[in-house]
């Protein structure tokens, strides 16, 4: 509940403010419709132009792939700086014939003339006096005169008449045919301004924005803003015009330029090639040279294979030496297997034969003696096998020498065919080398003299404009949505600044969170700003109740006081005084409030006899409230206060009635309620909301200190009418009302309560 409570204490102020929110929006919104009322409009055209691209574009094609090889590949953002130069900028200004610009003057803006000028000017200038230099034109009739920027006069004249300006030639004539088509009324008051290239090109370099869609995507954004719709349109589409007229007409020039490069220096190669062709050719006859690698690959195979015969031979020896060192041994025959590597088949079948034989004698010598015939045949059998093995591994012996002879001669008249190799592989490589780069040179540039030849015929370009710039219906600023949301926006915030800041610098005392944040003195309770009498009388009732349960006593004194004037001290001591009286009790009611008397007229009793006299009471106190003043009389006013039979005829007062309310002015510009409090049992200090200043609020603790008074209570007057006698908003849990049922009727509701 304790934060509804804090949002209620900040829409309150908002919906009480709400008049002065009102004001600053509607005062916010004129403004903002006067601003664009005369803001100068500015329209906005846009173009887009596709570029070529290599790898998606046209010029990918196999056909047109080397077309544009003499210019390096586009890159999109070089492109568009090129589109933006003031290259292109100067040849589209003259594409539009642009001289003079001229501006009509009206009372708080001017507008620029473009196709919509009717004023055509001629000019000769042998100097630049006239250039760049703003001149003041005022047309009336077939009349006009001429000023400087100083609205001094230069000269008068009339339409198709020459006239001298600045010591240069100039003829202003009307534009008749626009004139009669838009209907246009010339009198007025004119701007014109001749200016010069270079102006003209900072000029419109201010109104022309170019930029890539993406970096990624090869197609520029032209966007072009003036105040004439017609001239953004026209300035866009001739300036991607020019571009693409440009881009031709340099790519032509460039294969122009280098297809005659090509033809003289094509020209000179061919003589180097012939040359260098024909000492080639005289090389090759001479030295009987066909194809230097492939006979070198065929000699070096050769040499391989022999000596891979020589490696051969050299195994085949080596075992027939092994064969030849087994045989002469002896009988070796015993062993299972005969260890020699040699591959003649009828060897080794007769050492197989050998062994075959050798294994029968031995079998033959189990039965027989050495001198049997048949040991004595199977013997010469082995010498014969013997001796026919050792003769021929005799024989192979010499054979594999000769062999090993012939393979070494032939070695040696081959490698001497590589000796001089790399002389002629020098002079051959030498000789090649600058016939291949003549050749390739002329190669490549035969090749590109006729895709020069193309590139001058054909005048095409792969740069596309695929958006043309059309005339814009609308104005792209001022923005009146965004205007008129950022003054309503400001005036919202100046109508909550007002509201919360007046608040602020203000300082008076709003509601019971603001005293309580300034004392620790209890607040006894809260009286509405309410003219309905139920009200006031249910919450005065209210308030006597919360005295009488905080006190014991039978009788009570109460100081009703304040901290200055205008805080409603004498409506609450008149309306508790009521109060009490209806419940039966006896009320008088003592006003010394001199400085603004509620009854100054009406006393029952005048204090000042009752202090002299000592007359005793005799009016009925119970019938109604006696009433009992000063005089309003300031100098003797507190003269009777401090009377010495002040004390005596305040026992007596108190003595006579059951309450005893006393009227006193405000504490902080008088000292008659502080004189008060020492017949009193009670103090209610009245704080009123919206009136009684924070820093007034801080004179409680200093009564309570000084006078040693603690028994003071704070009444909070005038509060908000939602606000219930605890200080508190009322919300639907805090009364016994019921908003009632429907929307617009609950919102009527909660206005009227919240809103007032």
């Amino acid at each position: 509940m304790k934060e509804m409570q804090n949002i209620k204490r900040l829409i309150i102020p908002l919906l009480k403010g709400l008049p002065i929110l009102i004001i600053t929006v509607l005062i916010s919104l004129f403004i903002a419709k006067k601003t664009i009322q005369y803001s100068t409009p500015n329209y906005q055209s846009i173009a887009k132009i596709k570029l070529d691209d290599r790898k998606y574009g046209m010029s990918g094609n196999n056909l047109y792939e080397d077309f544009d090889v003499f210019s390096s590949k586009n890159k999109i953002e070089t492109e568009a700086e090129v589109l933006k130069s003031p290259l292109l900028i100067g040849k589209t200004i003259e594409e539009l014939n642009l001289g003079v610009l001229v501006s009509r003057l009206g009372t708080i803006k001017e507008t620029i003339l473009f196709q919509d000028n009717p004023l055509l000017f001629k000019y000769t200038s042998s100097t630049t006096s006239i250039f760049n230099t703003k001149f003041l034109l005022n047309i009336t009739g077939d009349n006009f005169t001429v000023y400087n920027e100083d609205e001094e006069q230069l000269v008068s004249s009339t339409f198709e008449t020459p006239f001298l300006l600045k010591g240069d030639t100039l003829q202003i004539n009307r534009n008749n045919e626009l004139i009669i088509t838009k209907n246009i009324n010339t009198d007025g008051d004119y701007q014109f301004e001749i200016k010069s290239k270079d102006q003209w090109i900072s000029y419109l370099s201010l109104l022309v924005d170019v930029k890539a869609i993406d970096k990624e995507i090869p197609v520029l954004r032209v966007v072009v803003k003036s105040e004439n719709p017609e001239f953004s349109s026209d300035l866009a589409n001739k300036l991607c015009k020019v571009y693409v007229e440009d881009y031709i007409e340099t790519k032509s020039m460039a294969a122009s330029k280098t297809l005659s490069f090509i033809t003289a220096r094509m020209d000179i190669l061919k003589t180097d090639l012939e040359t260098s062709e024909n000492e080639l050719e005289i090389y090759k006859m001479k030295h009987n040279v066909v194809n230097t690698l492939q006979e070198t690959e065929t000699g070096l195979r050769g040499m391989s294979k022999l000596q891979l015969q020589l490696i051969n031979l050299e195994m085949e020896e080596r075992a027939i030496i092994e064969l030849d060192s087994y045989m002469s041994q002896g009988d070796y025959y015993d062993e299972t297997a005969i260890n020699f590597g040699f591959g003649d088949l009828v060897l080794t079948e007769l050492v197989k034969k050998l062994k075959l034989f050798s294994d029968q004698k031995k079998d033959l010598l189990l039965k027989y003696t050495p001198s049997d015939q048949r040991v004595i045949n199977v013997q010469e059998k082995i010498q014969d096998i013997q001796d026919y093995i050792k003769k021929a591994i005799k024989q192979n012996r010499k054979n594999i020498e000769l062999k090993r002879s012939e393979i070494e001669l032939e070695l040696n008249e081959m490698s001497t065919q590589f000796e001089d190799i790399p002389t002629r592989e020098k002079e051959m490589r030498i000789l090649e080398r600058d016939f291949q780069i003549n050749e390739s040179v002329y190669t490549f540039l035969a090749q590109k003299k006729l895709e020069a030849q193309i590139a001058t015929s054909a005048l095409m370009s792969f740069h596309r404009i695929i958006q043309p710039a059309i005339v814009s219906k609308e104005p792209t600023s001022p923005n009146k949505v965004l205007i008129t949301f950022v003054c309503g926006f400001l005036g919202i915030l100046f109508g909550l600044v007002i509201i919360f800041g007046s608040k602020i610098v203000r300082g008076k005392i709003l509601n019971k969170s603001d005293v309580e944040k300034l004392t620790s003195t209890q607040i006894l309770g809260v009286l509405t700003h309410t003219k309905k009498e139920d009200i006031k009388t249910r919450e005065f009732i209210t308030l006597a109740t919360s005295l009488n349960i905080q006190s014991v006593k039978d009788k009570q004194t109460i100081v009703v006081t304040s901290g200055t004037k205008l805080e409603g001290k004498s409506y609450i001591s008149q309306n508790l005084a009521d109060t009490y009286l209806k419940m039966g009790y006896s009320v008088a009611l003592l006003d010394i409030n001199v400085l603004n008397p509620s009854f100054p007229n009406d006393y029952d009793y005048k204090l000042e006899d009752l202090v002299t006299t000592t007359e005793v009471l005799k009016l009925s106190h119970k019938d109604k409230i006696v009433k009992i003043g000063l005089s309003n009389l300031h100098g003797t006013g507190l003269l009777t206060l401090s009377h010495k039979n002040m004390s005596d005829t305040m026992n007596l007062i108190k003595s006579k009635f059951d309450i005893v309310i006393i009227d006193t002015p405000g504490s902080v510009i008088s000292i008659d309620a502080l004189c008060m409090l020492k017949y009193a049992n009670l103090c209610l200090y009245a704080i009123r909301a919206n009136v009684t200043k924070a820093e007034y609020v801080e004179n409680i603790d200093c009564i309570k200190n000084d006078f040693n008074f603690e028994n003071m209570r704070i009444i909070l007057n005038g509060a908000h009418k939602s606000t219930n006698y605890s200080g508190n908003f009322n919300g639907s849990q805090l009364h016994y009302s019921k908003a009632p049922k429907g929307l617009f009727k609950k919102v009527g509701y909660y206005l009227s309560i919240y809103g007032k």
